[in-house]
């Protein structure tokens, strides 16, 4: 954690008096590896969640988190405000503000009283061309020499970055993501929990029985924009997953605040970092639904659901069909991103016929189980996309 986080949290968070209960046992889950860059090279892991450790120096982390407040803080977000009553309800509320000024409510924020930005738009654009091109040299870094297919979809519909801030005790949506592409994180500063629901093998339902347990639902992303009847209509090209369950409904009493995190970071990195990953990964310190623990016993008793803990530097690689939630121990900033290669372009190129049906032959190159080849996704996308959006051609 920066200087510059840990002073505010000494200045604006206060201590509450803690109590410890054993009301549950301890259920510490499975942990995504955390290993090096040159060992993710060396043997790539792609069909499950991997944290490539300290991609970047503390210093390097550092200065991009700085050089983004500072191009970026001015520009105006949208900013959740969530609050849990005595009842167990949960209020959100929307605030505008600048991006700096959400990084000072972000300090004050806390389990049941969090704020939380999930900020699209303001990578890349002509002010960050500079920072955007460093962070996109971090995340294609475990890709040397490998095509990224997005690149080849027209801007408009190009999925972008993500800016997320995240005050101690905001949580995400339960979700898995669009396009079924390849997610990273990159964390600039702080400490986010994951928490991955595996994917059953395909003899036990798949990715489609974790679907059904958490009683998904579909969020369209992307669309296209065509004229029908001389209207405009939009053609959805991408949806994602969504559920209301939480991985995160309530924390055990002692739980340390984002204080006493950043004073025992202070004194000791080695026993703050051990010990926010065994606290992080402990069900009983941080409490699914009771629906959600249901339905994790109904998709794999065994493991419910593996934990893992970014700091800042560290590049985070999400797989598709790999249902997510996180949670912030601490304020949090990251950048979210995502990618697509041979390794999961016929996912993305399903995906998309799944959503844009229509009655043409689908081509040759779109139907392969799997692309093998560098250098073909131009014509991959090229051919996807005529297929999709020109639904009404002979």
């Amino acid at each position: 954690m920066s200087s510059r986080i840990y002073y505010a949290i000494l200045c604006c968070i206060w201590m509450d008096g803690l109590v410890t209960t054993d009301a549950f046992m301890a259920s510490r889950q499975a942990a995504v590896p955390r290993i090096t860059l040159d060992e993710f090279l060396a043997a790539p892991i792609r069909d499950k969640p991997i944290i490539i450790r300290d991609i970047v120096s503390p210093e390097d982390i550092e200065s991009l988190a700085d050089d983004l407040l500072s191009t970026l803080g001015k520009e105006q977000i949208q900013m959740q405000h969530k609050i849990k009553d005595d009842d167990g309800k949960t209020i959100t509320e929307i605030y505008d503000v600048s991006l700096f000024e959400s990084v000072e409510y972000m300090m004050d924020s806390e389990h049941d009283d969090s704020f939380f930005a999930f900020v699209e738009g303001l990578l890349p654009s002509s002010t960050t061309a500079k920072l955007h091109k460093k962070l996109i040299d971090i995340r294609e870094a475990p890709y040397p020499q490998q095509e990224d297919w997005f690149d080849y979809f027209p801007e408009n519909i190009r999925p972008s970055d993500a800016i997320i801030l995240a005050g101690e005790g905001a949580v995400s949506t339960l979700h898995r993501d669009p396009f079924e592409w390849t997610g990273t994180s990159l964390c600039l500063e702080g400490v986010k929990i994951w928490r991955f629901i595996p994917t059953p093998a395909t003899a036990d339902g798949g990715v489609a029985k974790v679907d059904k347990e958490l009683q998904s639902y579909r969020l369209d992303s992307i669309a296209w924009e065509q004229e029908e009847n001389q209207q405009s209509v939009p053609l959805v090209l991408s949806a994602g997953w969504q559920s209301d369950m939480t991985l995160y409904d309530s924390i055990d009493e002692d739980f340390p605040t984002a204080f006493e995190w950043a004073s025992m970071e202070e004194e000791n990195n080695t026993v703050f970092r051990n010990e926010i990953i065994s606290q992080g990964s402990d069900s009983s310190r941080l409490r699914p639904s009771s629906v959600a623990s249901d339905a994790l016993k109904s998709i794999d008793e065994t493991t419910p659901f593996v934990t893992a803990t970014q700091f800042a530097g560290d590049l985070l690689l999400i797989p598709a069909h790999c249902w997510h939630q996180t949670y912030a121990p601490v304020p949090s900033i990251a950048v979210a991103s995502q990618r697509c290669g041979i390794s999961d372009g016929a996912k993305v190129v399903q995906h998309v016929i799944d959503l844009t049906t229509n009655d043409r032959t689908i081509p040759d190159i779109l139907q392969q189980i799997e692309y093998k080849k560098e250098g073909i996704g131009k014509q991959v996308v090229a051919e996807l996309l005529g297929f999709a959006i020109n639904r009404n051609a002979a």
